[in-house]
């Protein structure tokens, strides 16, 4: 049964190059350098996992496509200009991808003068596999003290004096902090790309509730604009509906009239109302009216005609007239 170690691991790697102007030794105006492209451990430990690097050269070499199955992984060549140099990583256990890698290969300082000193550019990269196998991960895990005893060894196979191999000596690890600083930075904007990654999405959230609050509130202004058209179109119908016409004609109300006492009936003219805000009735002075009766009674004998005496009764009726008025709400 196959066995996997769960989890992310990681391996720094150096990915460099290392040149040298030929000066007078030069051939030409083409071949004016020569250097060294390389892959080694980031303490120059050994890399058992890998099984071959192949470095992809410019398309104006010969053979761009070069292959090495052994460390050390370097191949050299002479040139002239600076291009972006390929490096594919294959390991020794097939399953895991294959790691594609590019180093600017650097043939002057930065500043661009010429110097005898070798120009050299490294770069730090770190490989990561997940759940490797067992017998793989035995192979990417650091050794914990670096096999080389003398770093000044792996850079010159001429004879030093003491003094340039402490020299050299101290320059390695210089560049063994400066690595550590860079692996240290390079965890720290791992960190820090983590959080920017989580306040990215709580952005992304925060700008979808937005997006429903503002959805929310059009609809609100929607629904409270139709009310205020509905209740506009109410007023406007109950002032319609309400409205009275009110008569220019102003002519006077005329008081009830009333006609002279008659002795066998009375006649009342009904008072005439113009205005139609309100009903005035005027009341006149109480008026009585006499009514005189006459009663004639026969004898049974009438022979010679005379008539008897005749009675005469007087009844006095008061009649009152009463002015009411009744205000009218429109």
């Amino acid at each position: 049964m196959v066995k996997r170690i769960k989890g992310s691991f990681e391996r720094p790697i150096i990915v460099g190059s290392i040149s040298n102007w030929l000066g007078k030794k030069a051939d030409g105006y083409t071949h004016t350098h020569r250097w060294t492209a390389y892959i080694r451990g980031m303490n120059n430990e050994e890399l058992p996992f890998i099984k071959k690097v192949v470095f992809h050269l410019h398309s104006s070499f010969k053979n761009p496509h070069r292959a090495v199955e052994t460390p050390p992984y370097e191949i050299s060549e002479t040139g002239w200009g600076e291009f972006d140099l390929g490096v594919s990583i294959h390991y020794t256990d097939a399953n895991e991808k294959t790691t594609e890698l590019f180093h600017l290969l650097r043939l002057h300082p930065p500043d661009g003068i010429k110097t005898k000193q070798p120009v050299v550019s490294e770069t730090l990269d770190v490989l990561t596999f997940h759940d490797p196998l067992d017998s793989f991960y035995n192979l990417i895990k650091m050794p914990e003290k670096s096999e080389i005893n003398n770093p000044a060894s792996q850079f010159t196979n001429a004879t030093l004096t003491p003094a340039e191999e402490r020299e050299i000596n101290n320059i390695v690890d210089g560049r063994k902090r400066v690595l550590a600083d860079v692996q240290k930075y390079r965890d720290l904007c791992k960190q820090k790309e983590s959080e920017a990654n989580t306040l990215y999405q709580s952005i992304q959230q925060l700008e979808k509730q937005k997006l429903i609050y503002q959805k929310k509130l059009e609809k609100y202004n929607q629904i409270k604009a139709a009310e205020a058209v509905a209740n506009t179109t109410l007023t406007s119908s109950i002032s319609t509906a309400t409205t009275i016409p009110i008569s220019t004609n102003n002519t006077t109300p005329t008081s009830s009239v009333l006609s002279p006492p008659n002795p066998t009936s009375t006649n009342i003219t009904t008072e005439t109302i113009q205005q139609p805000v309100a009903v005035t009735i005027a009341t006149p002075t109480p008026t009585v009216t006499t009514t005189t009766t006459t009663t004639t009674t026969l004898s049974p004998n009438n022979n010679n005609n005379n008539s008897s005496p005749t009675s005469t009764a007087t009844t006095e009726t008061p009649t009152t007239n009463t002015t009411t008025s009744v205000p009218m709400d429109l």
